[in-house]
């Protein structure tokens, strides 16, 4: 497809979004439809923020230097049963595709996560090749590699190898948000994935296909002055640069922007099925770095939900005061661990150092000559099962969620998914649970008890009030989500006059209306909030 051949040599312009522009406003395609189906699988694709790059710790690292997490947000997901069980009505877990890779831009999401092929029950362990199997829904975060996030950390905080200038690299992302081209790409490559799940047709219809896009979080608490003499550079001879309220506000602006164009793009893609999410950054506020309570040189607080540069990696505490009870004490120092994976054997300490020239400038480093390069040598380093404490892992997990905090990406997915789908089952066998629309638009989730309204009669289920049908009736059920006749139940019911149960059913459009608040209502009695 040319599209996509010019997109991976990252020749993709304006034409293209102007082209999906046009199909989604073309008179023959078929947009986006609300979903009622049970969710039976979903996909995972993204970068290392939906990896779950590092949490917590090595022992819980999958499928090498994909960096996938156990405590990430899909794998967070892929085990909640009460959550499932109120967007399904049950308590089994969908499966999970985990395609996800640390270090991957939007090329490489849409060449390499989004492969066609049935499911298969070990892809989360595979580093590439998973199939993308029939799922109903995909989750995602995506654009941060592109917009050179790492390479700002390294050049504005880090500075730990081959660092370029700070100002520069800034201006770099500025422009690529101000002239669309960072536009252009998330844009692309999310509606390849809400593309890829239609052609996959586990959603029915396959315009039913959901993808919820969540954002990047700013890292810092910009407006107290603690951190303002605090440096985080890597070697010892360096005093700067500091996280100073001006840089910390530079870059905090500069992530607000990128997530302004995720959710941008998301709402120009709402015809695909394409969903914004809610709610992150303001789930992280008194978590971020430099909040006032848990300021200090290495930030390691379990109340801050980032990845410190200094945090122990092979450990499963998530720093002090840690609920766990698993803090054993101590940071890490990053860049002698740096030192250690650069220069192996040579027993280099940091004092020993010389301030010039610097050690990426040294003859024996001159394979990783770029920072990124760097961080390919220490994702492969993990892949190949070396030694944890001679990987600076840190390098890669820093500025990245923990697991906790994980768990509050998980929180706004399934409220995100609840709020965008039809939720219509039965509870207890008499309960009826519904996601209904009032006259402007907002959803509502309530509650109506069926035996004030339904009876059963010799054979047959009838609307009554009071009918108190449960007394004889269970194992109640709807037809499938896919079925035209969606709000007919059936249930198993007996009588004292008939020995045998027998199936029943009633439709309960056929009584059941719906209020402009966005209740229901059956016989004068009106359903009530979840």
């Amino acid at each position: 497809m040319l599209w996509e051949a010019l997109y991976i040599l990252g020749l993709i312009s304006l034409v293209s979004a102007q082209s999906i522009s046009s199909e989604l406003s073309s008179p023959t395609f078929v947009p986006y439809s609300r979903p009622a189906q049970k969710i039976e699988e979903f996909i995972a694709v993204g970068d290392s923020y939906t990896a779950g790059t590092g949490c917590n710790g090595m022992k819980e690292n999958m499928a090498g230097s994909a960096g996938r997490g156990l405590r990430s947000y899909p794998m967070q997901m892929a085990a909640d049963q009460d959550n499932w069980d109120f967007i399904n009505g049950d308590l089994t877990l969908p499966r999970l595709s985990f395609p996800a890779y640390t270090g991957d831009k939007t090329a490489e999401l849409v060449s390499q996560q989004l492969e066609q092929g049935d499911y298969k029950d070990n892809n989360k362990d595979l580093p590439r090749g998973q199939p993308f199997g029939k799922p109903q829904i995909a989750v995602a975060t995506i654009g941060g590699n592109g917009a050179g996030l790492s390479e700002i950390l390294n050049n504005c905080v880090y500075r730990a190898w081959a660092p370029a200038d700070c100002q520069t690299s800034l201006q770099k992302l500025q422009d690529q948000i101000n002239d669309g081209t960072l536009r252009d790409k998330i844009n692309y490559a999310l509606y390849q994935v809400a593309h890829a799940g239609r052609i996959a047709g586990g959603a029915v219809p396959r315009e039913s296909f959901q993808v919820y896009v969540l954002t990047y979080i700013t890292f810092f608490n910009d407006v107290d002055t603690q951190c303002d003499n605090i440096c985080w550079g890597y070697w010892w001879w360096m005093s700067n640069p500091k996280l100073t309220t001006q840089l910390r506000q530079q870059l905090n602006s500069l992530t607000t922007q990128v997530n302004a164009i995720v959710k941008a793009v998301a709402q120009d893609l709402e015809r695909m099925g394409v969903i914004f999410v809610e709610g992150l950054e303001e789930a992280y506020n008194g978590h971020r770095f430099c909040e006032k309570e848990y300021t200090d040189q290495e930030m390691l607080s379990y109340n801050t939900w980032f990845w410190s540069p200094y945090a122990p990696v092979q450990t499963p505490s998530e720093g002090p005061n840690d609920l766990s009870g698993l803090y054993t004490g101590g940071g890490v120092d990053p860049g002698q661990s740096l030192l250690d994976f650069v220069f192996p054997g040579e027993n280099y300490t940091m004092l020993q150092l010389p301030r010039t020239p610097p050690p990426w400038e040294w003859k024996s480093a001159e394979k990783y000559t770029t920072f990124n390069d760097l961080l390919i040598a220490i994702s492969n380093a993990a892949d190949d099962g070396a030694d944890i404490n001679a990987i600076p892992y840190n390098l890669l997990r820093s500025f990245h969620p923990k697991g906790t905090a994980y768990g509050e990406h998980k929180t706004l997915l399934f409220g995100a998914i609840a709020n965008n789908r039809d939720l219509w089952y039965m509870e207890d066998n008499v309960y009826l649970v519904s996601t209904c629309t009032d006259k402007d638009g907002n959803e509502k989730v309530t509650v109506e008890d069926l035996s004030l309204c339904v009876h059963y009669n010799n054979g047959a289920l009838i609307p009554r009030e009071y009918g108190s049908f449960r007394q004889e009736c269970t194992n109640c059920f709807f037809n499938p989500d896919t079925s035209p006749d969606h709000s007919t139940l059936w249930c198993v019911c007996k009588n004292d006059e008939d020995p045998y149960d027998k199936d029943a059913s009633i439709n309960l459009d056929d009584f059941i209306t719906v209020q402009d608040d966005g209740y229901m209502r059956c016989f004068g009695h009106i359903s009530v909030p979840q």
